[in-house]
């Protein structure tokens, strides 16, 4: 069903109509519209069940204790995805251990390792020592749910803060991270030591975009007052990718979404890497500076990705056909879910589905009472005339019987005149016929077209 490379999109699977998210966008001739619509229901259809929810809240209560044991007077902390409400039904779980007056923090996570693993309550255990913050990794043997545990590193659950606060700021935000999200995870572009972007980056790389989107200029010269910034996700996605994708100069300029958003020289501000200067610059808004994609060492492929999302989804398509599955690929781990019980999916995002959909119906209704009235008018007008054309015909003939000459001898002479006048009526058709063909002549020499070319080459058309 799915292939694989840069691209990640989906081979024809699922038809259109079948797919979960494609149900209430089939036979939108609007391509944004439709793109609209289809990630309001793919962020409805990504909305955790109640089932998964209380399975995510036990798996961390299980693991938190086995911690406690580990390290007694340390407090257990969540943070990411799972506390800001944008995790997918893969997302991992995200935890620190604070206050746990470890010296060493590898030797903690090694310590914590081995009693994960001697409980039965872990497996696949990883300890990632080498990274700018060491982390232990681990799938939880009941839920089957991945976890990722630092030590004694606070800024995650400042940066949890942050997030839901923008959230609220930007209710586009929320569907364009999670399509992003599993944009990147389906093409394993989304872990940091495997080169890729994390999550909080790529959520600062959202807001920063948002915030500096086009739309949020100011309406007039000189006004120091924000635009109403675009509501449409398809546009924003487009967007997204075409400023990521090829337009944003990475090898000169940074991004940051702090003081409403900014572009920056990255060696002004001192980010750059002078053996890698290709790589992105993401501005941490807690720590001007920590740049967030600093070790995302695969951003030329992540880009490269990004751009090919962006042709894909600015090319011709069909109103039976689904926009969003040339990028997602439709895989068991979407399609075998459960519907949410209560989607969470922003209310305006539903009203202006809503609206849009009632503007164009109301339109297209009134569009098409315009149509039939010209036609019904156009069809009344030819009836008309058609009339008065019998009418006058069947008066002339009526004319020249009254005046016709009963005797048969006079017969042959009004024969004659007949064929006069046919024959003078043929020449000046043939006249007005020749006058017509020099003036198109003149009209193409002035074109530097031959005449004769045209004439002998009347299948052949031409255009300025």
């Amino acid at each position: 069903m799915s292939r694989t490379g840069l691209e990640g999109g989906a081979e024809p699977g699922l038809p259109a109509q079948e797919l979960p998210w494609n149900q209430a966008s089939v036979n939108i001739r609007s391509p944004l519209l439709r793109l609209h619509t289809e990630i309001v229901e793919f962020c409805r259809f990504l909305e955790p069940t109640a089932e998964e929810a209380v399975m995510r809240e036990a798996a961390t209560q299980r693991v938190r204790q086995s911690i406690i044991e580990v390290y007694a007077s340390a407090s257990v902390q969540v943070f990411g995805s799972f506390v800001t409400g944008l995790y997918l039904p893969t997302s991992d779980i995200d935890l620190v251990v604070m206050n746990s007056s470890a010296d060493d923090v590898k030797i903690a996570l090694k310590a914590l390792g081995n009693k994960l693993g001697n409980t039965g309550i872990a497996i696949k255990i990883q300890v990632v020592a080498n990274a700018k913050v060491p982390i232990i990794k681990f799938v939880e043997v009941q839920s089957n749910i991945n976890f990722d545990i630092s030590f004694d590193v606070a800024n995650g659950p400042i940066a949890a803060g942050f997030v839901r606060d923008l959230m609220d700021t930007l209710p586009p935000m929320k569907p364009l991270v999670l399509v992003l999200k599993i944009f990147l995870q389906q093409r394993s572009f989304n872990e940091v030591y495997q080169g890729g972007i994390g999550s909080y980056a790529l959520f600062v790389m959202v807001a920063a975009f948002l915030l500096l989107h086009p739309s949020r200029h100011p309406s007039r010269p000189g006004s120091k007052r924000a635009g109403s910034l675009e509501n449409s996700l398809g546009v924003l996605l487009v967007d997204f990718f075409r400023l990521m994708g090829r337009t944003l100069n990475m090898d000169e300029v940074g991004i940051s979404c702090s003081h409403g958003g900014a572009f920056y020289n990255k060696i002004d501000a001192e980010k750059e890497q002078p053996q890698r200067m290709y790589m992105l610059s993401v501005e941490d808004p807690a720590d001007s500076a920590n740049d967030l994609c600093r070790g995302s060492w695969n951003i030329l492929k992540v880009k490269q990705a990004w751009d090919f999302a962006y042709q894909q989804l600015t090319a011709p398509s069909d109103p039976s056909e689904s926009l969003l599955e040339r990028i997602i690929r439709v895989d068991t781990v979407l399609t075998d879910r459960a519907r949410p019980v209560e989607p969470e999916v922003p209310e305006q995002l539903e009203q202006q589905i809503r609206d849009e959909m009632h503007h164009r119906s109301k339109r297209s209704r009134k569009e098409h009472k315009h149509r039939d009235k010209d036609s019904r008018h156009r069809d009344q007008d030819k009836e008309k005339d058609g009339d008065s054309r019998h009418k006058d015909k069947k008066r002339r003939r009526e004319r020249s019987l009254e005046f016709s000459d009963p005797d048969p001898d006079v017969q042959p002479d009004r024969d004659r005149s007949h064929r006069s006048s046919s024959r003078d009526a043929d020449k000046r058709h043939r006249r007005h016929k020749d006058q017509k063909l020099r003036k198109s002549d003149r009209h193409r020499s002035s074109r530097g077209i031959s005449p004769s070319d045209v004439r002998h080459s009347k299948h052949i058309r031409f255009s300025e």
